[in-house]
């Protein structure tokens, strides 16, 4: 009988190890999703990233990211890319590509990076 009980236990402790192996944690955090970058804000100026880009001479060029449920993300902007993991505890969204981290703020249904005096404006596509 004791034979029994500890095989039963075993194959649930197996089973359960198994199955925690099997896909990640899936987040539905409000930051899941594709964005794209709509308006830029510096010293006081808010304009819409067409108008930016355009008076940056810059043309059409992707500035977009892309947060995943698996608790991955990925950019690019300006032809810069990058990946990493991320973090939410709200409102406060954390990027961290493995060199640098950099948080963001997620508020009225948009992410707002700010770098260097410079905040960018994402909405979800």
């Amino acid at each position: 009988m004791k034979k029994r009980v500890a095989v039963f236990m075993l194959a649930v402790v197996m089973t359960v190890l198994a199955l925690a192996g099997c896909g990640g944690k899936k987040s539905s955090a409000p930051v899941v999703g594709d964005w794209k970058i709509t308006k830029i804000e510096a010293m006081g100026v808010s304009m819409g990233v067409d108008e930016y880009l355009s008076a940056a001479g810059m043309g059409d060029v992707k500035m977009e990211m892309s947060i995943k449920d698996n608790g991955k993300f990925s950019m690019d902007i300006v032809g810069e890319s990058g990946t990493g993991t991320w973090k939410y505890e709200e409102p406060t969204l954390t990027l961290d590509d493995g060199s640098d981290t950099v948080t963001a703020e997620y508020k009225d249904s948009t992410i707002v990076l700010e770098m260097s005096g410079v905040s960018m404006i994402f909405e979800k596509k």
